[in-house]
């Protein structure tokens, strides 16, 4: 299982081969680890009715719903700071990792509100299976 290849990288990237690494099976796979820490951690334990001791199953998740944002992290987690020199005046790597970092940050949170896990384990996501969670605000 894997949230997204190296061709979705590139269609947010399109020079990505450009810059002289030919080989990113293991920071797709790196990353795919990544996001599922994330979401065991954030996302798993807010889940209404799920017992404390049910562990997240990954291979349950819709992979296409979390593509964008693991090609975000990816990007900016593992890609772009092989490129950068770490120039104290910064350069455009530098730039573009904190671009990918806060465009993670938005478009994870707003996946999480919205993710397909097939509790019944059928292989086809419906819309039951759907777990909505509602936006995050203070109430006084």
């Amino acid at each position: 299982m894997a949230f997204f290849t190296e061709n979705d990288m590139i269609e947010y990237f399109p020079d990505l081969h450009e810059y002289g690494i030919q080989d990113f099976s293991n920071m797709i796979a790196k990353t795919d680890e990544d996001i599922i820490r994330l979401l065991r951690i954030e996302w798993w334990p807010t889940i209404p009715g799920r017992n404390r001791q049910d562990r997240m199953d990954s291979t349950k998740l819709k992979d296409s719903q979390l593509t964008r944002s693991a090609v975000y992290y990816c990007l900016q987690k593992y890609v772009l700071p092989k490129l950068t020199m770490w120039a104290v005046e910064g350069d455009s790597f530098q730039t573009q990792i904190v671009f990918y970092k806060n465009a993670f940050d938005e478009e994870f949170d707003q996946a999480k509100r919205s993710l397909f896990y097939d509790f019944d384990d059928d292989g086809q996501f419906e819309d039951s299976e759907q777990v909505i969670q509602p936006a995050q605000r203070l109430v006084r």
